[in-house]
Protein backbone atom coordinates (compact mmCIF):
# COMPACT_ATOMS: atom_id res chain seq x y z
CA UNK A 1 0.00 0.00 0.00
CA UNK A 2 1.38 3.33 -0.77
CA UNK A 3 1.30 6.24 1.93
CA UNK A 4 2.29 9.80 1.79
CA UNK A 5 4.32 11.36 4.51
CA UNK A 6 5.25 14.83 4.99
CA UNK A 7 9.05 15.92 4.61
CA UNK A 8 10.74 19.60 5.42
CA UNK A 9 14.47 19.53 4.51
CA UNK A 10 15.40 21.52 8.05
CA UNK A 11 12.99 19.75 10.31
CA UNK A 12 12.97 15.85 8.96
CA UNK A 13 9.99 13.84 8.87
CA UNK A 14 6.68 15.27 10.05
CA UNK A 15 5.98 12.64 13.08
CA UNK A 16 2.67 13.85 14.25
CA UNK A 17 0.93 16.18 16.70
CA UNK A 18 0.59 16.45 20.07
CA UNK A 19 -1.10 19.37 22.39
CA UNK A 20 1.42 21.75 23.50
CA UNK A 21 0.24 21.04 27.45
CA UNK A 22 1.18 17.59 26.83
CA UNK A 23 4.74 18.68 26.26
CA UNK A 24 6.25 19.83 29.16
CA UNK A 25 9.50 20.40 27.78
CA UNK A 26 7.98 22.86 24.65
CA UNK A 27 8.16 26.89 25.48
CA UNK A 28 4.63 27.67 25.98
CA UNK A 29 2.39 29.75 27.78
CA UNK A 30 -0.06 29.04 30.27
CA UNK A 31 -3.27 27.77 29.39
CA UNK A 32 -1.89 27.26 25.25
CA UNK A 33 -4.07 23.87 24.08
CA UNK A 34 -2.45 24.64 20.48
CA UNK A 35 -1.74 21.65 18.77
CA UNK A 36 2.64 21.35 18.05
CA UNK A 37 3.94 19.54 15.13
CA UNK A 38 6.41 17.10 16.01
CA UNK A 39 9.18 16.37 13.37
CA UNK A 40 12.00 13.83 13.46
CA UNK A 41 14.81 16.48 13.86
CA UNK A 42 13.55 17.02 17.37
CA UNK A 43 12.63 13.45 18.57
CA UNK A 44 12.59 13.99 21.93
CA UNK A 45 10.32 11.39 22.31
CA UNK A 46 12.33 8.36 20.37
CA UNK A 47 9.21 8.03 17.96
CA UNK A 48 9.70 5.52 15.09
CA UNK A 49 6.86 6.05 13.05
CA UNK A 50 5.71 8.85 10.78
CA UNK A 51 1.82 9.66 9.86
CA UNK A 52 0.97 8.51 6.72
CA UNK A 53 -1.84 9.85 4.75
CA UNK A 54 -3.72 7.24 2.48
CA UNK A 55 -3.67 9.80 -0.91
CA UNK A 56 -1.20 12.62 -1.91
CA UNK A 57 -4.28 14.97 -1.72
CA UNK A 58 -4.78 14.17 2.18
CA UNK A 59 -1.00 15.00 3.10
CA UNK A 60 -1.31 18.00 1.24
CA UNK A 61 -5.04 19.29 2.36
CA UNK A 62 -3.11 18.99 6.10
CA UNK A 63 -0.18 20.29 4.98
CA UNK A 64 -1.81 23.69 3.73
CA UNK A 65 -4.07 23.62 6.53
CA UNK A 66 -1.44 22.80 9.57
CA UNK A 67 2.20 23.07 8.46
CA UNK A 68 2.95 25.37 5.78
CA UNK A 69 2.27 28.26 7.80
CA UNK A 70 5.59 27.44 9.76
CA UNK A 71 7.29 25.06 7.66
CA UNK A 72 6.65 26.23 4.08
CA UNK A 73 9.13 23.96 2.19
CA UNK A 74 7.37 20.87 3.51
CA UNK A 75 6.69 18.58 0.53
CA UNK A 76 5.16 14.86 0.34
CA UNK A 77 6.62 12.09 -0.61
CA UNK A 78 5.06 8.13 -1.67
CA UNK A 79 6.51 5.69 0.67
CA UNK A 80 5.40 2.02 0.20
CA UNK A 81 4.14 -0.09 3.31
CA UNK A 82 3.30 -3.50 3.75
CA UNK A 83 0.83 -2.87 6.71
CA UNK A 84 -2.05 -1.76 5.44
CA UNK A 85 -3.81 -1.99 8.69
CA UNK A 86 -1.66 1.70 10.52
CA UNK A 87 -1.15 5.29 9.76
CA UNK A 88 1.77 5.36 10.12
CA UNK A 89 5.07 4.20 8.02
CA UNK A 90 7.87 2.58 10.59
CA UNK A 91 11.12 4.24 10.11
CA UNK A 92 12.47 0.80 8.27
CA UNK A 93 9.93 1.44 4.89
CA UNK A 94 10.93 5.09 5.17
CA UNK A 95 14.95 4.20 4.85
CA UNK A 96 13.84 1.59 2.29
CA UNK A 97 12.22 4.60 0.32
CA UNK A 98 15.31 6.32 -0.03
CA UNK A 99 14.67 8.83 2.88
CA UNK A 100 16.72 7.80 5.71
CA UNK A 101 18.90 10.89 5.46
CA UNK A 102 15.59 12.99 6.58
CA UNK A 103 14.94 10.30 9.35
CA UNK A 104 18.38 10.26 11.24
CA UNK A 105 16.48 10.69 14.68
CA UNK A 106 14.12 8.01 14.35
CA UNK A 107 16.94 5.54 13.34
CA UNK A 108 18.46 6.36 16.39
CA UNK A 109 15.17 5.75 18.50
CA UNK A 110 15.12 1.85 17.39
CA UNK A 111 15.73 -0.29 19.93
CA UNK A 112 18.77 -2.68 19.38
CA UNK A 113 19.86 -5.93 20.59
CA UNK A 114 21.86 -4.89 23.41
CA UNK A 115 19.45 -2.67 24.95
CA UNK A 116 17.41 -5.92 25.89
CA UNK A 117 17.56 -6.95 29.35
CA UNK A 118 19.40 -10.30 29.80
Amino acid sequence: MKKHIIIDNDEGIFLGTAKNHDLEFAYRTAGDSRLVALFSHNNVLDITKAVGFRSKKDAEDYMRLYIWKKFPNAFTVVIEDPKEDTAYVDVIQIVKAGYGHHAWDMIDALPMMSQLDH
